[in-house]
């Protein structure tokens, strides 16, 4: 482990990278540079990171970098570390770190942890689209920090020196941790998905729909972010409305995806509904007959008892 902050090199030109490049930068780390394979994108990231960009054949500065980020796809992350490690460059003085989330480092690196000083996963655990804009808010963000004793030291160094907060995980946690990411982040557009699809059927245009229903979003996560997961709950299953719920079910076409998914998601929702304080057991027991996936019982008719 050093003690000082690490000199640093990211290979890699996408959002992620560019981002991590210029968050980095900011944040007092010396960044030697950027390399990428195809020049167009690695000059353009290093235009936005404010970096010196690398293309064809890495660079000799690799040979004064401490720590050196993999900021590729998965499926990249073990060819091109075998490519800079053949290069000569990159020796028993470096640590790599990779930055997927599914992927231990362990797995990741297997191919040239020999030839390498340590290793290490540095997951920044937020949507990178627009890396101009993330590069300067990264602050804050939970990292996913997996790796050896020497990884996992200079990921945590970077972490600090970002302003982030990391996560310490462990190798055989990563696909479990990457499967709560994506169903947080990824599911969550599918269901704004099916939310604007509805709205769309009484003639509101998308981006009218989402305008609409993403400030809604917005503030759920809000309660959810300030109460916990049963307290920031709202809504006609939290308040035991059997009747809103068999309406709501009723009007989505039998056997349809979407009534699939307002079950399905609904069930979901009711077994958090059931842990808030003083809740009525009855009318959730009611609501979960209208939820059961029954092709006999219309869901209507159950909300009545009839």
């Amino acid at each position: 482990m050093t003690t000082r902050t690490p000199n640093t090199f990211i290979v890699g030109a996408g959002p992620v990278a560019t981002a991590l490049a210029g968050a980095l930068r900011l944040g007092g780390v010396p960044v030697l540079g950027l390399w990428a394979r195809r020049p167009q994108a690695a000059r353009a990231a290093g235009a936005v990171s404010g970096v010196a960009s690398y293309s064809s054949a890495p660079p000799d500065l690799l040979l004064e970098a401490d720590v050196i980020i993999l900021a590729v796809r998965d499926q990249a992350i073990a060819d091109v570390a075998s490519v800079l490690v053949k290069t000569g460059l990159v020796t028993r003085q470096h640590i790599m770190l990779h930055c997927s989330g599914a992927l231990s480092s362990a797995e990741a690196f297997s191919g040239v942890r020999d030839h390498i000083g340590g290793i290490g996963a540095l997951h920044p655990l937020r949507a990178i689209a627009d890396a101009r804009a993330a590069m300067r808010e990264l602050s804050g963000t939970v990292f996913g920090v997996e790796g050896d004793a020497r990884g996992e030291a200079e990921a945590l160094n970077l972490v600090r020196a970002m302003g982030g907060r990391a996560l310490a995980l462990s190798g055989d946690h990563m696909v479990v941790y990457h499967a709560a990411a994506a169903i947080a982040s990824n599911y969550a557009v599918a269901l704004m998905d099916a939310a604007v699809t509805l709205l769309g059927q009484v003639g509101i245009d998308e981006s009218d729909a989402i305008g609409a229903l993403v400030p809604l979003a917005v503030s759920s996560l809000e309660n959810l972010a300030a109460n916990g997961l049963a307290n920031g709950l709202t809504g006609p299953i939290r308040r035991g409305d059997a009747e809103t719920v068999a309406r709501h079910v009723d009007i989505l076409a039998s056997g349809s995806e979407l009534r699939q998914l307002y079950q399905t998601l609904g069930r979901a929702t009711l077994a958090i509904a059931r842990r808030v304080e003083g809740a009525d057991q009855n009318a959730l027991d009611q609501i979960a007959r209208i939820l059961a996936n029954s092709a006999e019982e219309p869901p209507a008719n159950s909300a009545t008892g009839q």
